[in-house]
């Protein structure tokens, strides 16, 4: 058991190295180099009373430095050992690229990994991808226990993939710090005002001696995203009237000095990992990936659910997912199919899990098995902070999602800075995205 949570420790670590760009936690490590494997023996003859052996192509990326590969595909080989998988890595900087490439070119993949949203839509334009509906419904999928992911990647009333690991938005704050503010934590029913409320009441000491109540990291997606936990709206509306209640209050809880101001974190260069460990924040909205850093402090830390507008059910909060495909070049669908409900279902949770991975479906032994973890918060709020009622995905599905985000990334930029007043930023989005880019 202490050699599992070791284990796990080194996997959840990883997720500092995603907090410095804003990305998804990595998957794994570099995996230790292999032994000699003997070679294996013949397998035995196939019986009438056997399925015929096949083999699954996995066009997947990193090999070597994503650990759940192996224990998937042990795991699997226990219960349909007919199954061969083959992982083919086509590399992590040009994955989308090449892989879409191979597909066009009727390369005869099985089974392909989807990193984020533009690259499922990209796959799904070109018509490279299997619809799954009529092979889940074959399936003991339950579509809801995937927290309302799958709804968002319908197109036509299609999916074309499933979601088998995930990261999502929380809340992480210091309980020592609380405790000398004399203030209660937070909780897993927290509006957006109310959590405001808590970040004044914990600020507290003066000078280069403040501890901030929060720490807004420079990324647009830590204020502007609070604004899609009603489920009314996305980056893609095309008008943005509702960030400007938003911006509104981040900037008064900046001007008002309980937190700092995001010119000066751009100016320095200051992370929130470097305010977290010196406990100069009382808390920081921010992704799962961002438990490996907080592992790593010697401090008593807690999560809290992600806070949300008035309007918007608590429990929900955004995130972004991995996901499997079948191409309709598979030799194999229907076999690929069932390697896919295992891997995104029940006990590819827990393998998941047992590698230091958020899996997409957080079943309880799942999450038993992270909260295992040496350090983690034991809390019955941080336990529930585990498990979100919906993920909202932080780019919707669409074609022009990149050059959407850009622009919201300027405008974000040029309001939080003062360069442009809240409604000149606002008027500049709906300009350039709802009147150029989306024609409205």
């Amino acid at each position: 058991m202490k050699k599992l949570v070791l284990f796990i420790v080194t996997a959840i670590m990883l997720g500092l190295m995603a907090a410095c760009n804003g990305g998804a936690a990595p998957e794994a490590t570099p995996a230790p180099a292999a032994e000699a494997t003997p070679t294996p023996a013949p397998a035995p003859p196939v019986t009438d009373d056997e399925p015929e052996g096949i083999t699954l192509q996995w066009a997947v990326w990193d090999i070597a430095m994503v650990m759940y590969y192996e224990p998937l595909i042990q795991a699997y080989a226990e219960i349909a050992p007919h199954v061969t998988i083959e992982l083919v890595d086509l590399g992590a900087a040009d994955f989308e690229t090449i892989l879409q490439t191979q597909l066009i070119g009727g390369a005869e993949y099985d089974l392909i990994k989807i990193r984020d949203v533009p690259s499922y839509a990209m796959h799904v334009n070109a018509d490279l991808l299997m619809p799954l509906n009529n092979m889940l419904a074959a399936t003991d999928i339950d579509l809801a226990n995937y927290m309302g992911i799958p709804e968002q990647f319908m197109v036509d009333g299609n999916l074309f993939a499933l979601p088998f690991r995930s990261d999502f938005w929380v809340v992480f704050y210091n309980k020592d710090l609380f405790d000398a503010a004399g203030v209660d934590y937070p909780t897993n029913y927290m509006t957006l005002d109310a959590w405001a409320d808590i970040i004044r009441d914990v600020t507290h000491g003066e000078g280069t001696d403040i501890v901030w109540g929060n720490h807004f990291h420079t990324w647009a997606s830590t204020t502007t995203l609070f604004g899609i936990l009603t489920g009314q709206h996305t980056i893609a509306d095309g008008n943005y009237e509702w960030l400007i209640p938003i911006y509104e209050l981040v900037l008064a809880l900046e001007d008002g000095n309980y937190v700092p101001r995001r010119t000066d974190l751009a100016a320095g260069g200051i992370h929130h990992s470097a305010t977290w460990a010196a406990q100069q924040i009382a808390q920081v909205n921010m992704g799962t990936w961002f438990i490996g850093t907080a592992l790593e402090q010697d401090f008593r830390w807690g999560l809290a659910a992600y806070p949300v507008p008035g309007a918007a059910y608590h429990g929900n909060t955004m995130g972004q997912v991995t996901q499997l495909a079948i191409p309709r070049t598979a030799n194999h669908p229907e076999e690929a199919m069932a390697f896919i409900a295992f891997v995104a279902g029940e006990q590819g949770a827990e393998i998941l899990a047992s590698v230091g991975q958020f899996p997409a479906f957080m079943t309880d032994a799942a999450l038993d098995t992270i909260l295992a973890v040496e350090g983690f918060p034991q809390d019955e709020t941080t336990r529930g902070a585990m498990r979100p009622s919906n993920i909202f995905l932080e780019m919707p599905m669409h074609e022009l999602a990149a050059e959407i985000n850009a622009i919201r990334n300027e405008a974000h930029t040029e309001i939080m800075d003062r360069t442009m007043t809240i409604q000149q930023g606002i008027d500049m989005m709906n300009q350039r995205i709802g009147a150029e880019l989306l024609g409205q």
